[in-house]
């Protein structure tokens, strides 16, 4: 890309970032974030907290423009629990692109489905960043394309600019004192496995009892732990209990 693009890409961003302080609301914010990503080559966005959508307030953060009936299949079956994209997202600093999932992660087969059902809706590729803030719950950007055309660095570089300049005016708009306490997402099996942690079990022998590999079983912990943003395990059986995905007897 010449430098003469780069500088229009810049532009529009710079652009774009000016718009976003004038919103007063979030279907603002959409609008003009729907419009850049277009401009840039992608069909679809999501700007989400990575929380349990069904159990938490109406100051989580979710503003998309994926098809009406994938974020209905997701909501309803509550596929973002074990989605693989956040999954792998979340051992990143700078984001991936969805073709780098196997770099993260082993997708399971149910993962594997999640990453299907996407592309029957057209959700084809895509980049995904994680947005992550002391005391509150991360968010993920991602930006989406129906083909498997490549996506370029020039593509990602702006994509990264654009999530955070969004972000930062989504969470102005939902008001931050009142997201310290959003519940965070997590898979029951990542719960199973954190009840067992409150239990004083190993890993190997949560493996023995669920039936899965020190390995997954280390995975699943470690995986809660980094979105919770805790060193400890038994901070992370804190925060679940605060959460409500462990009752309070898991700590007795």
């Amino acid at each position: 890309m010449s430098s003469l693009e780069d500088a229009g890409r810049l532009g529009d961003i710079t652009a774009f970032e000016a718009e976003c302080r004038q919103a007063t609301t979030l279907d603002q914010l959409k609008s003009l974030l729907d419009a850049i990503v277009r401009q840039f080559g992608f069909r679809w966005f999501a700007l989400v907290h990575n929380v349990d959508l069904k159990r938490t307030t109406r100051k989580a953060l979710l503003i998309t423009t994926y098809p009406v009936r994938w974020i209905e299949e997701i909501l309803e079956s509550r596929l973002y629990l074990e989605d693989p994209v956040h999954a792998a997202c979340v051992k990143t600093v700078s984001g991936l692109t969805w073709d780098q999932i196997g770099d993260y992660i082993a997708p399971n087969a149910r993962q594997r489905s999640i990453l299907e059902r996407g592309r029957a809706h057209g959700l084809a590729s895509g980049f995904t960043m994680p947005i992550r803030m002391h005391d509150e719950p991360d968010a993920m950007f991602t930006i989406t394309r129906q083909g498997d055309d490549n996506i370029s660095s020039p593509d990602l570089l702006s994509a990264r600019l654009i999530g955070t300049v969004a972000f930062d005016q989504a969470r102005t708009l939902l008001g931050p004192d009142e997201l310290a306490n959003v519940p965070i997402a997590l898979s029951p099996r990542q719960i199973d496995c954190i009840d067992l942690v409150a239990q004083g079990k190993s890993d190997w022998e949560i493996g023995q009892i669920l039936g899965l590999s020190r390995d997954t079983v280390h995975e699943y912990v470690e995986g809660a732990r980094r979105r919770y943003g805790v060193r400890r395990r038994t901070q992370l059986v804190l925060r679940a209990v605060r959460d409500g995905h462990l009752n309070i007897d898991a700590l007795v």
